[in-house]
Parts: C-alpha cells; structure tokens; sequence
C-alpha cells in the first residue's frame, strides 16, 4: 500500500510540473473498417495491428474493428478517413476515385510483373513516393501496402478462353475511369455494380461476370451464379493500410512511431495470410465447389491497355512513378 501511495503521488507531482509519463498520458480510441468477414486476411491483419498497438503503447490507443462493411461501402470508408470521421480503413484505393483521381494508379492493368516484383516496387521508392503523393492530394496516409493477390475474369455461361471472348461481355466493375477505359479497350461492355449488389446481378443477367481476386470469390460465394475463372491474372491487388491525416497528426510523436511500427509488422503477416488464403481458396473452389479454372494468353490484354496504361500516367502526371516501377527488379 505504501508504495502504491508513493507511485501515485510521484504522478501527480509530475503532472503538477507539465511532466506526464506515458501511463498518465492521453488516450485514444480509434475506429477501423473494412467490408470482408473476421476469417479474411484484412481481418487478421487489423487484429494483430489493433493488439500490438495496444501492447505498445500500453493501453493508450485501443483500435474497434468494424468489419463486413457495417460502417458503408469501401468509397464511404475512404471518404470518412479523408474527413476524418473515422481513423483507418482497408480498401480498394480506385474506390476514392472520384475525389481523387490518383487514388486509381494501382487498378492499371499488368503492372506488376509477379508477386516479387509487386513487393519489391511497394516496399521501395516508388511504394514511399505514390504514399507521399497521396498524402498530399488528399489527407489519406498510407502505412501499410496490403493484398497481393491475382485478380481473374468469372464468366457466368460459358469460360473466356481468349479476348475474343470478351467481345460485348458485360462485365462488372467498381466505378474506376481507369477500369472502365481498360477494359472498354479490351471489347467488354463495363458496368459499374457496387459490390454488395454484385452477386445478384451476375445471377439476374444484368452482367455476364466480374474481375476478382479468389479469397472474395468465395467469401462472398460468387461462383454460385459465375462458376467459369480465366486466368486472367491483370492485377496484383494494392489494398492499402490507410489512417486519417487528421488522426494520425493528433498522436503525439512516440505514439506515432508506434502505429507505423506495428502496421508494418501487421502488414508482413496480412501479406502471408493473404497468399495462404488464396491458395486454399482456389483449392477449395476448385476440389469442392465445381469451379473451372482455365489459362488464357495475356498478351493480346496487355497489347490493348497499353495505351490505355500511358494515356492515364500521362494525364496524371504519374509517368515518372511508372517507370520507377517497372525498373525495379
């Protein structure tokens, strides 16, 4: 009791003098969301971040975690963060297309030449520079690049065995310029769906199909209405740790050290979580749920969206990070 009676007066005569030690600090509660359930990578990746911060700077930051899109769609999230009513999100970036155009760079077509390269280009330069970018154009501070997972073509009548294929396919997409002139130029009819309405409007025939990656493919049991998957293999997913400029800025500075600590240690394990999901996904899909899987050349898709590709980083001024990309090895 006696030093009890001591540690606490110590306490008081620190604050009493404009000193506070960490555990008399401010505290803070922030609010995180993403739209997948508790067993997705994103999911696993906020948990950890979420209890490593909270580890780290004992107590005074607790994270909720707000998951299967309770809070709005990936473009309300975005929108919260860049207003700063809410503090972290993980999302498709193109989803804060429309307030900044920028955010679409990641949805360019064949970008990245395989998961290493993927890594290698969002862990260096060009990763550090797209972040900074974004931070200024729109107050959302990337600390942590998530995903990495192949995105593919589902069919609901019959496999895409080539382009041709593709002529006049109605094929659902997230309300991306950038998506929609690519695949436009790939002889699909685009038609931007919310993906929450996504599932029934590929079973209704308001669409042919959609692009996805495989662990949503069967979370959200797309292959029900679109059992037929091309490996298509046109993007490499950016799926963004992003926190409010506003947030982030109201941390005092060993409390910021400590939030980008733990995302980048949330972020390796998202990253292994979300390989394994993957693969036990097209596994289960395929050894289970009847899905058809089939290859594809991708050629003629990288011939046709190659202009699409310079024409954009042209308009946005982002040629330069887009050579930086590609001369990463």
């Amino acid at each position: 009791m006696q030093i009890r009676t001591i540690i606490i007066a110590l306490g008081l005569a620190a604050a009493s003098l404009g000193i506070v030690p960490p555990a008399f600090g401010q505290q803070f509660s922030l609010r995180a969301a993403h739209y997948f359930k508790e067993d997705h990578p994103w999911n696993k990746g906020l948990t950890h971040f979420a209890k490593r911060v909270d580890e780290e700077s004992k107590g005074r930051i607790k994270i909720d975690i707000f998951n299967g899109g309770i809070l709005g769609s990936e473009a309300q999230t975005l929108q919260f963060v860049k207003d700063g009513s809410l503090d972290l999100v993980i999302s498709d970036p193109s989803a804060g297309a429309p307030f900044a155009k920028e955010l679409d760079f990641f949805a360019l077509p064949f970008l990245f030449r395989n998961y290493a390269h993927w890594q290698a280009a969002l862990d260096g330069e060009p990763g550090k520079a797209y972040a900074r970018l974004i931070e200024t154009k729109t107050g959302l501070k990337i600390i942590g690049y998530w995903g990495g997972s192949t995105r593919n073509v589902l069919s609901t009548k019959k496999p895409i065995n080539s382009i041709e294929d593709l002529k006049g396919f109605r094929l659902r997409l997230i309300s991306s310029p950038l998506k929609v002139n690519a695949w436009k130029a790939a002889g699909t009819i685009p038609t931007p769906i919310a993906f929450m309405e996504t599932y029934l409007a590929m079973k209704s025939g308001v669409v042919d199909g959609m692009e996805n990656e495989s662990v949503a493919v069967r979370e959200m049991k797309f292959y029900e209405p679109a059992p037929y998957i091309a490996r298509t293999e046109h993007e490499f997913t950016v799926r963004p740790l992003f926190i409010s400029k506003k947030t982030f800025d109201k941390l005092p500075p060993d409390l910021q050290q400590i939030v980008l600590k733990c995302a980048q240690e949330a972020t390796v394990l998202e990253r292994s979580a979300e390989v394994d999901a993957n693969v036990a996904a097209e596994a289960d899909m395929q050894g289970k749920l009847g899905v058809k899987f089939n290859a594809i050349d991708k050629e003629p898709f990288k011939t046709v969206t190659k202009p699409v590709i310079a024409d954009f980083a042209k308009s946005m001024e982002l040629t330069e990070l887009l050579t930086s990309i590609d001369a990463v090895k």
